[in-house]
C-alpha cells in the first residue's frame, strides 16, 4: 500500500488543530471555525469518521475577561480555561449545526487515562458517540488539571485519544508545513521531508527543541506525539492548517506535508495503556545486561537492577532507564520501591533468602506487562 492509499483508506481520524489556527490576540477567528467545521463535514460525506482535539481554551477565556498577559499560577489558568471552554464549544456548536452536524465535548485529564477502567470506559463514550454520528471535540482538563499531571500539550493528548480508539490516521494540523531537514527561518537550504519511514535519532535531531521554529508545543512535542501513534499502527500526518481545506486533500490521498508510516509491528491495546496513559510514579535504573535482557524481549530480574528513584507501589507504572539513563522502556511493578531497594543487583536464590521462604515474583517487571520505548 502506498500513501495515497493508505489515506484513501483511512477511515477513522483523528484531527488535532493548533491554537495559533483559530485565534488571533486571544479571540476566536469564527470564520476560521467556519471553514474548519465544513472541512470536517466534507471529510464526514467520504465516510470517514472524525474526532477532533481542539486547543485554545485558555486563551479565550483570558481574552474574554480582558487579560492581555498570562499569569503562572495555575488557578489562574484553571479559571481561564473553564471560562474560555464554554466559550470554544458554542462557537463550534453555532459553526457546525447548520451542516447538521452534533458536536460533543470530551475533557481528559490524565488521571483519567492512568486508571484502567476509566481508560476503557472512555474508549466506550468515544464508540458510542460515533456510532450516532456525533462528532467528539477533545481537550485537557486544564480546569482541574495541575502542572505536575498534565498532560502537557495537545499533540500527545491527540496521539492518546488516536491509540485509545485504534484510529486509522492521526493529522495535527499547525502553522507550519511540516518536519524540515533544519530550522527553515534560520537555514535557506532547509527541505520539507515527505515521508518518515521510521521515527529514529535523526528525525528527533531534526524536530530540535521546544521553541524553535514552531507554535507552541514546538515540532518536538509533534515528534513525540507522532512517536506514540506510529508504534500503535497509526499512520500521521504533520502539515500546515492555514488552509482547512488541507484536511480534504489528504482525505483523497494527496501528499500534504510529513507523513509518518506506522510501525508494522503495532502494540496491543493493553501495552498502549501501559506505554501511553499510565502515568509513571517512579524510575527503575539498569546495567547494561538488562538492557540487552530487555531488548530481547526478556523480564526483567532484581540482579539487574542498580538503583530505584522516586516511591511507588506494586502495580504502579514505571520509567526503566538505562546505564547513562536513557528511556528504555515502561512496565508495571511487582515491587514497591520500598521492597525494590532490598533486593537491589541479588540474584533469586538470594532474593529468596531475602523474603524467608515467602512467596514472591522473581521479576521486577514481567515482559507481559513491559513496553519497549528507547530509539533502539
Amino acid at each position: 500500500m502506498n500513501r495515497e492509499e493508505f489515506q484513501k483508506n483511512s477511515t477513522l481520524i483523528v484531527v488535532k488543530v493548533g491554537s495559533s489556527l483559530l485565534l488571533e490576540k486571544g479571540a476566536l477567528k469564527l470564520d476560521k471555525i467556519k471553514e474548519l467545521a465544513y472541512n470536517v463535514a466534507c471529510l464526514r460525506e467520504q465516510g470517514k469518521k472524525i474526532i477532533l482535539v481542539s486547543s485554545g481554551a485558555v486563551a479565550v477565556g483570558m481574552s474574554v475577561m480582558g487579560f492581555t498577559k498570562k499569569r503562572g499560577d495555575i488557578p489562574f489558568k484553571q479559571a481561564m480555561s473553564a471560562i474560555g471552554q464554554s466559550v470554544l464549544m458554542q462557537a463550534y456548536r453555532e459553526a457546525f449545526s447548520p451542516l447538521g452536524i452534533q458536536v460533543a465535548q470530551i475533557l481528559l485529564a490524565p488521571e483519567d487515562t492512568h486508571n484502567r477502567v476509566k481508560y476503557l470506559n472512555a474508549r466506550n463514550t468515544f464508540e458510542a458517540l460515533l456510532q450516532l454520528g456525533v462528532l467528539p471535540v477533545v481537550n485537557e482538563n486544564d480546569s482541574v488539571a495541575v502542572e505536575e499531571i498534565k498532560f502537557g500539550d495537545n499533540d500527545r493528548l491527540s496521539a492518546l485519544v488516536a491509540s485509545l480508539i485504534d484510529a486509522d490516521l492521526l493529522v495535527i494540523l499547525s502553522d507550519v508545513e511540516g518536519l524540515f531537514t533544519a530550522d527553515p527561518r534560520l537555514s535557506p537550504q532547509a527541505s520539507l521531508v515527505e515521508e518518515v519511514k521510521k521515527i529514529n535519532g535523526e528525525i528527533e535531531e531534526m524536530a530540535g527543541g521546544k521553541g524553535n521554529y514552531f507554535s507552541a508545543g514546538g515540532m518536538k512535542s509533534k515528534i513525540i506525539a507522532a512517536r506514540m501513534a506510529t508504534l500503535s499502527g497509526i499512520g500521521v500526518i504533520i502539515a500546515s492548517g492555514k488552509d482547512f481545506s488541507v484536511l480534504q486533500e489528504i482525505g483523497e490521498g494527496k501528499k500534504r506535508g510529513t507523513f509518518f508510516w506506522p510501525e508494522k509491528k503495532r502494540l496491543s491495546g493493553r501495552k498502549r495503556w501501559i506505554a501511553f496513559a499510565m502515568m509513571p510514579q517512579g524510575k527503575v535504573l539498569i546495567d547494561e545486561g538488562a538492557k540487552e535482557a530487555l531488548l530481547g524481549q526478556k523480564s526483567l530480574l532484581p540482579a539487574g537492577v542498580k538503583d530505584v528513584e522516586g516511591n511507588f507501589d506494586l502495580g504502579d507504572c514505571v520509567e526503566i532507564l538505562g546505564p547513562s539513563r536513557e528511556l528504555v522502556g515502561r512496565g508495571i511493578t511487582n515491587y514497591s520501591s520500598e521492597e525494590l531497594r532490598k533486593i537491589l543487583g541479588l540474584h533469586t536464590e538470594e532474593v529468596r533468602e531475602i523474603w524467608g521462604g515467602k512467596d514472591f515474583d522473581e521479576e521486577v517487571v514481567h515482559a507481559d506487562n513491559l513496553v519497549l520505548l528507547g530509539r533502539d
